[in-house]
């Protein structure tokens, strides 16, 4: 485009928010994103429903701060956007999400402590990262490989520029940072303190909100808000086609381009009768950690707070063959490793293996009567 096309863009994007077309546009969106829970396929239970319409207004929330409040690259800001009522597909309960809005053509350094994480790591998107498009994940550093001081602390360069020590390449395209924290025990290990800035950026402010950037964050987060959902329900939808079994074909490219490369996952889709069971045999593979976990159809984790939605590598009971069963029921059948449905009548139960150098593990499935355990 032209100086002048750009300019006549740049006023009709002003123009709209001034007139309010900018914000009908914008509950357009949500509208439409409202038909991906509608669609021929989902469930009409009234509480999956209801779950799914409220992971749109959770999804909302989070895109909103990531795009409208911190989405300036020149002034990163690490901020949690997924935890226990935000859920982002198939997140991990285990995990302290941290994330930052960043900007390829800058240099950063993330500075801190390492924490009591069982495992780390630090991933570069490109593009508007998880269920923004783009190439999936991008540089990666993880805890093994992460130089430490004496005292735990230490610090890491992000630049397309090469460094010593801790660096994270970025390319032009880079537009995020995503930090995992994984716990064996979330409430009693230490969380890192981390904190990040732009190098160079010392005594510059940001700029009053502009009409371009309320249009463009509010353009970003209905369309991330339909994407999103639609993601879920698609990877849902597609694992009921063999319920109660997990397969390799239930992960298609679309599923491995966002995860991180030392995690290996597998998702099975369950529907149970009130007196049925599921029963999951699985010998973990050598790793730093492992866990399993129930989500509803939209492929949010269960309630995990009030009940016993997951279970890892320490909270869960190991045969002393090394092996582990598991058992989801809708009620407590006495045994150990029980997963709760918390009312769920189907949802999906997904298991990770973290680490680096993980062989894989399929687990094996069978329903069974409750009154047979």
């Amino acid at each position: 485009m032209t100086n002048q096309e750009n300019s006549a863009a740049a006023d009709e994007i002003t123009q709209k928010v001034v007139d309010g077309r900018a914000w009908r546009e914008f509950c357009d969106l949500l509208a439409d994103a409202g038909e991906s829970i509608l669609a021929e396929g989902n469930p009409t239970d009234p509480l999956d429903r209801a779950e799914g319409f409220r992971m749109l207004t959770r999804l909302l929330r989070a895109s909103l701060e990531n795009n409208l409040e911190y989405g300036d690259g020149r002034f990163p800001q690490l901020i949690c956007t997924c935890h226990e009522t935000i859920k982002i597909v198939a997140e991990n309960p285990d995990n302290l999400y941290l994330g930052s809005s960043i900007d390829g053509q800058y240099d950063y350094r993330v500075w801190g402590t390492r924490g009591g994480s069982q495992w780390i790591s630090f991933n570069i998107f490109a593009g508007g990262g998880f269920g923004g498009g783009g190439p999936g994940v991008g540089a990666t550093l993880h805890g093994e490989t992460l130089a430490c001081e004496p005292d735990g602390t230490f610090s890491v360069i992000l630049s397309q520029k090469k460094h010593a020590g801790n660096w994270l390449k970025l390319d032009p395209e880079s537009r995020s940072l995503v930090i995992r924290q994984t716990f064996l025990d979330k409430k009693n290990n230490p969380w890192a303190e981390l904190h990040i800035e732009r190098i160079g950026a010392e005594g510059e402010t940001p700029t009053p909100l502009t009409a371009h950037h309320l249009y463009r964050s509010l353009m970003t987060a209905g369309h991330y808000v339909k994407a999103v959902a639609g993601i879920g329900a698609q990877w849902a939808t597609r694992q009921a086609q063999r319920p109660n079994e997990f397969f390799d074909e239930a992960q298609e490219q679309d599923t491995r381009n966002y995860k991180d490369p030392q995690i290996v996952w597998h998702q099975a889709y369950f529907t149970l009768k009130d007196d049925e069971a599921l029963v999951i045999d699985f010998t973990p593979p050598q790793c730093d950690y492992w866990m399993i976990v129930l989500h509803n159809h939209w492929m949010e984790t269960l309630d995990y707070v009030h009940h016993q939605a997951t279970l890892n590598s320490y909270s869960a009971k190991v045969n002393s063959d090394g092996s582990v069963r598991c058992v989801v029921a809708h009620r407590d059948p006495g045994v150990g490793n029980w997963l709760d449905t918390a009312s769920h009548e189907l949802g999906t139960v997904g298991v990770r293996w973290v680490g680096p150098n993980v062989i894989d593990v399929m687990p094996k499935t069978q329903v069974v009567k409750i009154s047979s355990l």
